[in-house]
């Protein structure tokens, strides 16, 4: 069976790289978007068996069980990776031969990306990996099994999952992928994302928190 996580932080303190040009409220709301956009992606894949947010962020609690998605909610968190970990434990337990791992930050994804990675999936043991625009973060992770190798979220990740991959002897390819790649952490990314006109829960909460209009009187 094919299992997807997406780990949510505390949206409430979301996204402090973009307060030069948003507020504390306006990166939240706009977390909250991103989101549901993933979400949504997620659901629409022909592939996946069961697809959870692991939080204890209430908001993202409530946008998934309002797009029916199951959520394991944590009591506390200690960083992406012990989130993504325990999840993934959690999954194996429950029948899962593999886990996607997807941010929840990456407006763009659309559900036939997460058929392709799918897809692409390998005989046991076996690792996607799927990295950010610069190639310091990882995008998307499956691995199959879920616990084949632990998780090095944050700064440098991609090399650092491949390196785990290699240690362990888990063969794994790599496919850049333009809609996975773009998560929304700094204000270029911003600029990139808005030059994407999409009828989705991101693209209007850009319109309604003013920066279509910002980056527009700046070309």
């Amino acid at each position: 069976m094919k299992f997807a996580i997406v780990p949510v932080k505390d949206l409430s303190k979301a996204k402090e790289r973009l307060s030069p040009i948003l507020s504390q409220s306006e990166r939240t709301s706009l977390a909250h978007a991103m989101l549901e956009d993933v979400l949504i992606a997620l659901k629409g894949s022909r592939l996946l068996d069961r697809l959870f947010v692991v939080t204890l962020d209430e908001k993202a609690i409530e946008v998934a069980e309002s797009l029916l998605i199951e959520v394991i909610k944590e009591k506390e968190q200690a960083g992406e990776s012990a989130s993504v970990d325990f999840a993934s434990g959690l999954c194996k337990e429950m029948g899962a031969e593999s886990v996607l791992v997807i941010p929840g930050d990456a407006p763009l994804i659309v559900s036939e990306d997460i058929d392709f990675i799918l897809e692409k999936e390998k005989p046991y043991p076996s690792a996607i990996l799927v990295p950010s625009r610069d190639e310091m973060g990882t995008n998307a992770i499956l691995r199959k099994p879920p616990d084949s190798f632990p998780s090095r979220f944050g700064y440098d990740s991609f090399r650092k999952h491949i390196n785990e991959a290699k240690q362990r002897n888990i063969p794994f390819e790599i496919y850049r992928l333009p809609r996975i790649a773009l998560d929304i952490d700094e204000p270029k990314d911003l600029e990139h994302l808005a030059s994407q006109k999409r009828n989705t829960k991101t693209y209007a909460e850009l319109i309604r928190i003013g920066v279509i209009q910002k980056i527009a009187k700046r070309q």
